[in-house]
């Protein structure tokens, strides 16, 4: 397969994106969205809300380069 950079691009965005997800709400309590107030609440709202559909993203780019591997390496899961 050619290498789609526009591609390779959106995923690499849509990585920020989760981790900007994950600084907006962690459920040890220290997220961004429990400890901001007035404005600054519905800016990270907002980032959110805009943020939460980078996971489809995600998984759909990644999806979509790797539905043709049919094979598994064992190798690979052991090195994980």
């Amino acid at each position: 397969m050619n290498r789609q950079s526009n591609f390779e691009l959106l995923r690499f965005l849509a990585g920020i994106a989760v981790i900007i997800l994950h600084f907006n709400y962690l459920p040890s309590g220290g997220g961004a969205l429990e400890w901001s107030t007035g404005i600054s609440y519905y800016v990270f709202l907002v980032l959110e809300c805009i943020c939460i559909t980078a996971v489809n993203i995600f998984i759909l780019i990644t999806g979509y380069f790797n539905f043709d591997k049919n094979v598994i390496k064992v190798g690979r899961l052991i090195e994980l």
